[in-house]
């Protein structure tokens, strides 16, 4: 990672364009199509274009409806392996979203605006090897997304500057594109510090969204949270796991006592 200010740590860029992977509905049978590519872009505050290696990542592509009925998605990749990009809830609070509306894309009304951001905590193996190639159908995960949205297009500014703050509660757990609510059996509580794959995408929502779409990512951080506030999380964690030490050994007292006071009742009976 590449820090970029003391309050955050860059993850992408560097993009390692040949490391994403297109994971599109044509896994399963559709037609929906993704693509991935280095582009320039200009910031809000002038007209200096960024180029190079860290060059902005531009998502863009078709969303098919009619394949497979009124469902479709498409999306980009990257895996991390063997070992998992590490974002620890005690040092980092979320993660940072920068992005422009993207200048080779005609917006209409009907054009694809709601993007989803996705982590994966659970290794997988059967990423497509090569990035315009649609892999062997992937076996459902569960993951945990959280949206972003481009302006109406109504309003669509080519160099407006946009930003997505997401902390590690804004991202809902889900499995086959459903919400799994805290307490089902699927559910899992999102652990940040064994991220083995993030990824960009566009869905249909069940049919509300279809057609060619496009957005510049120009930025993907990691937010640091102050040294204050990760003191003040790890006093607070060294006091939980204190307390809950303290009424266990409470709790193992009382048991003790509760059992000696059986086995005197009983050697009284028995007398």
């Amino acid at each position: 990672m590449y820090s970029s200010s003391s309050k955050t740590e860059m993850i992408f860029p560097l993009w390692h364009f040949d490391q994403w992977r297109a994971v599109d509905d044509r896994v399963r049978g559709g037609s929906s199509v993704s693509h991935l590519d280095p582009v320039g872009w200009k910031h809000e505050s002038s007209n200096d274009v960024e180029k190079g290696e860290h060059a902005a990542a531009r998502f863009w592509g078709n969303l098919d409806i009619e394949t497979l009925g009124g469902a479709g998605f498409a999306s980009q990749a990257y895996r991390y392996g063997p070992s998992p990009l590490k974002l620890p809830q005690l040092s980092y609070s979320g993660i940072s979203l920068h992005y422009q509306s993207d200048p080779q894309t005609k917006y209409t009304c009907s054009t694809p605006t709601d993007f989803t951001f996705i982590l994966k905590t659970t290794p997988t193996a059967n990423i497509p090897k090569h990035p315009k190639t649609p892999g062997p159908p992937r076996e459902a995960q569960l993951t945990y997304e959280a949206t972003f949205s481009l302006p109406h297009s109504s309003s669509i500014s080519m160099t407006e500057h946009h930003e997505a703050k997401f902390k590690w509660k804004d991202f809902k757990a889900t499995y086959r594109g459903r919400h799994v609510p805290e307490g089902d059996e699927k559910w899992v509580p999102l652990d940040p510090a064994l991220i083995y794959e993030l990824s960009i995408m566009c869905r249909s929502d069940f049919g509300k969204q279809h057609g060619d779409f496009g957005v510049v990512i120009t930025a993907i951080e990691a937010i640091k949270k102050d040294k204050s506030v990760e003191l003040w999380d790890r006093v607070c964690g060294w006091w939980n796991s204190l307390s809950s030490w303290i009424s266990g050994m409470f709790s193992w007292k009382g048991k003790s006592i509760r059992l000696e006071e059986v086995e005197d009742e009983e050697k009284r009976l028995i007398v």
